[in-house]
C-alpha cells in the first residue's frame, strides 16, 4: 500500500479566515462540545464544499472518532437514526445534526450499502470511502482537511470520484446519478474517467430503489438545468420507460413543480406520463398535479376560465398551469381575494329551498348546475336571496 499523504490547508487559502468561519458560526458550538469531551470532530462533506464555494449550506453533517454511545452520553436529545452505520441525529437549539463515527466499509454485494461497517479512528479512513473529491473535505473550526485535492477540483469545477470510479459506483450505484446531479446543479463538468465509468456502470442503477432514484432526479429538476447530462452518461436509458420523450432542453426558471411538468411535457399522451411517474414511484399528489396541468395546457386563459378550472383541478395545479403557460399569478390572486367556489355544494341555496319554490326533486340537479355556472364567474351572486331570483330564470319550468 502506498504512503499516505495529508494536506492541511489553512483557512487563509480562502480570502480571510473570518469569511470562511462565518458559514459555520451558528453551528460551531456542537463541534466545540464534542472536542471539549476529548474527541475529534469535523464538519464534513457538502457543507464544507459549499463554504469553499462561498455558499451557505442548509445541512451540517459531522464526522467524529466518538462512538454513537459517546454522543448519546454527551447530548440530551439524540435519535438513533442509523446507529447500525454509526449515525445518530442530535437536536440542539441551533439545528439538527447527523453525527457519524469514522468508519471503514467492506463489501457492497447489493450495489447499495456496505455488508460490513467497522469504526475507525482516523479522519483519512473516513473520507477515503466518500463519493467525490469535492465532498471529501472536513473542517474542525481551524483547518480544512483535504486529502484528495477536493479544493482544487472545486476551483476547476470538476466532479471526480475519490479513488477508483469503478469501485465507488460498484459500492453504491446511486452515486452515478449523484455525479450527474452535482454536475448539473453546481454547473461542473465530470472528469473523463469518472464519466466513462458512469456510462459503463449505468446498468447498476437497476438495483437501486425507484424512490431513491426519483429523489435524486427531483434534485436535478429543482436545480433548473437541462437533463441532457442523463442522456450523455447513459443514465436516462436505465431509469425511464420512454427516455426519448423526456425534455432535454434547458428547464424553465421557476418552481420545481413547473420544471417537473416541463420534464414530461413531450410525452404523446397523459396516460404515458402517469405510467412513467408511477414507474418512478412518484407520490399520488405529484402525479395528480402533473396530470391536471398537462391535461389543461390548451386552455385559453382569462378570469372566467380560471374560475372554471378551480372547480375541476386543485388551486396548486391552476397556479402551476399559469406559471407553465407564462401567465402572471395576478389572475389567481385576484380571484382568491374576491373568493370563489369549487363545488356545487357550496351554493348558498339548498335542494329543499328549490323544492319549496315548487320545483320537483328530479329538477334540483339541473337547476343547481345552472346556478353554479353563473356563480363561478361572479361569487357575489352566491347569496340565497339572489339565487332564488335566478332560479326563476332557469330554463326549467315548474310542473
Amino acid at each position: 500500500m502506498g504512503k499516505r499523504h495529508r494536506r492541511y490547508i489553512r483557512l487563509k487559502k480562502y480570502k480571510t479566515q473570518d469569511s470562511f468561519n462565518r458559514f459555520f458560526e451558528k453551528h460551531q458550538s456542537i463541534i466545540d462540545v464534542i472536542q471539549q469531551c476529548g474527541h475529534k470532530a469535523y464538519f464534513i462533506g457538502g457543507c464544507v464544499r459549499d463554504a469553499v464555494m462561498g455558499v451557505q449550506a442548509c445541512d451540517f453533517d459531522i464526522a467524529t472518532d466518538a462512538t454513537p454511545e459517546d454522543i448519546i452520553n454527551i447530548f440530551t436529545d439524540v435519535r438513533k437514526t442509523g446507529i447500525e452505520f454509526g449515525t445518530v441525529t442530535v437536536k440542539t437549539a441551533t439545528g439538527s445534526y447527523e453525527i457519524t463515527t469514522f468508519r471503514k466499509e467492506y463489501g457492497y454485494s447489493d450495489n447499495r450499502k456496505p455488508d460490513k461497517v467497522v469504526f475507525a479512528k482516523s479522519l483519512y479512513d473516513d473520507v477515503r470511502r466518500r463519493d467525490f473529491t469535492v465532498n471529501a473535505l472536513a473542517y474542525d473550526g481551524k483547518y480544512v482537511y483535504d486529502y484528495f485535492n477536493g479544493i482544487e477540483d472545486i476551483q476547476r469545477k470538476v466532479i471526480k470520484t475519490v479513488g477508483s470510479p469503478k469501485r465507488r459506483f460498484s459500492e453504491d450505484a446511486l452515486r452515478i446519478l449523484r455525479a450527474a446531479r452535482f454536475a448539473s446543479t453546481l454547473d461542473f463538468s465530470i472528469e473523463d474517467k469518472t464519466s466513462e465509468s458512469m456510462k459503463e456502470h449505468a446498468h447498476l442503477l437497476q438495483s437501486i430503489s425507484k424512490e431513491r432514484i426519483f429523489s435524486e432526479l427531483n434534485k436535478i429538476i429543482a436545480g433548473g438545468e437541462s437533463l441532457k447530462i442523463l442522456f450523455d452518461t447513459g443514465i436516462a436509458y436505465e431509469i425511464f420507460i420512454r427516455p426519448g420523450y423526456i425534455c432535454q432542453e434547458q428547464l424553465i426558471k421557476g418552481s420545481y413543480e413547473c420544471r417537473l411538468v416541463q420534464t414530461f411535457s413531450e410525452y404523446p399522451d397523459i396516460d404515458a406520463v402517469v405510467e412513467e411517474l408511477k414507474h418512478l414511484k412518484a407520490d399520488n399528489k405529484t402525479i395528480t398535479m402533473v396530470r391536471e396541468v398537462l391535461s389543461n395546457r390548451d386552455t385559453r386563459i382569462h378570469v372566467d376560465s380560471i374560475r372554471k378550472l378551480l372547480t375541476m383541478i386543485s388551486y396548486k395545479s391552476v397556479s402551476v398551469l399559469l406559471e407553465y403557460l407564462g401567465y402572471s399569478q395576478d389572475y389567481l390572486l385576484k380571484i382568491k381575494k374576491e373568493g370563489y367556489i369549487t363545488s356545487i355544494n357550496q351554493l348558498a341555496i339548498s335542494g329543499h329551498d328549490i323544492m319549496a319554490m315548487g320545483y320537483p326533486e328530479d329538477s334540483i340537479k339541473d337547476i343547481k348546475e345552472f346556478l353554479f355556472d353563473k356563480v363561478i364567474c361572479d361569487i357575489s351572486l352566491n347569496s340565497k336571496e339572489i339565487l332564488r331570483e335566478m332560479v326563476k330564470d332557469c330554463p326549467i319550468e315548474k310542473p
